[in-house]
């Protein structure tokens, strides 16, 4: 790594004259240099050196959603029984797809085994409820991991084999919705291009139900599921 540029008086993005004329960082609110602007933005990260007790909800019987060792952070979806479908999602759902602002996420994660019938997926749900969301996804007897859009409990496969699974091994994966399409990515590479997809209510192709991150796994023995780190962020209309 090359040594860091260094701004000693900070980096700002407001004009002088408004609040945040003066503060030496980016405001966290608003994205156009304006603090009278409409248009802002929110964000959410975990690295997972820390995990506050209240910040996922697990579901399965038994199971745990934990701290474990790991250089830089790791936390790990652990089913309480070997056939326990088993998700972590974080409840206040915030982010949402809409036409015209821009939607990141990305993701690296992995599970202790991914043969036989054993299923997982990453990606952004309706807090409980998996009727609404999109995720990256390994379903039962495959080891492809694509990307599927449920809307109305209609799930729809928009990209198949954007990475190949494999024992103990990470995915990173990511999406960029530009306002108008869904750009996917594997390893920081663009791999695939959804054009336009519709968004609304049932039976269009992408959901507009408000959705926060979720990991799950459908284990088959004394698998788990291990999140490096996540980052969801938006534009949104304040």
């Amino acid at each position: 790594m090359s040594s860091p540029s260094r701004f000693l008086s900070g980096v700002g993005t407001v004009d002088t004259q408004y609040p945040l004329g003066q503060y030496p960082f980016p405001d966290p609110f608003h994205t156009s240099g304006s603090s009278v602007t409409t248009t802002g933005s929110s964000s959410y990260t975990n690295d997972f050196n820390t995990l506050i007790g209240t910040d996922y909800t697990v579901s399965g019987t038994s199971s745990t959603f934990a701290l474990g060792n790991g250089v830089g952070g790791i936390a790990v979806l652990t089913p309480g029984g070997t056939t326990t479908a088993t998700a972590a999602y974080k409840p206040g759902t915030f982010v949402q797809f809409q036409s015209g602002n821009k939607l990141w996420y990305t993701v690296r994660f992995k599970a202790s085994a991914v043969g036989s019938t054993k299923s997982f997926y990453a990606g952004l749900r309706n807090g409980a409820s998996a009727t609404d969301g999109l995720w990256f996804v390994k379903p039962a007897s495959s080891t492809s991991v694509n990307l599927v859009s449920t809307v109305g409990s209609t799930a729809t496969t928009l990209v198949t084999g954007v990475n190949t699974a494999a024992d103990d091994t990470y995915l990173e994966l990511s999406i960029y919705f530009d306002g108008t399409d869904i750009l996917v990515y594997q390893e920081h590479a663009l791999f695939a291009r959804v054009t336009a997809p519709t968004i609304g209510s049932s039976g269009t192709t992408l959901t507009n139900a408000i959705l926060s991150p979720v990991f799950q796994i459908t284990p088959t023995a004394t698998d788990t599921l291990t999140v490096d780190f996540v980052m969801v962020a938006q534009e949104v209309s304040r």
